[in-house]
C-alpha cells in the first residue's frame, strides 16, 4: 500500500503512527525530566499552568 493511495486524513494518521512506532526513546518521561531539573513542586506548578482552563459559568 502506498501512502498516496490513502485519503488525506488516513494518510496523516498512518504517517504519524509509523513515526511513533519507529521512535526508540529510552529517555524518562518529560515530567520526570522536568521534575529532576527544577524540583517536584515547581514541576507540578508548571504543568498545572499548561492545563486548559474551564470557562467559568456566567450567572444570569
Amino acid at each position: 500500500m502506498t501512502y498516496s493511495s490513502l485519503p488525506q486524513g488516513e494518510r496523516r494518521y498512518e504517517l504519524l503512527r509509523a513515526a511513533l512506532i519507529e521512535v526508540d526513546d529510552s529517555r524518562p518521561p518529560a515530567f520526570r525530566r522536568l521534575e529532576q531539573a527544577v524540583g517536584g513542586e515547581l514541576a507540578r506548578m508548571l504543568v498545572g499552568a499548561l492545563r486548559p482552563r474551564r470557562p467559568r459559568p456566567i450567572p444570569v
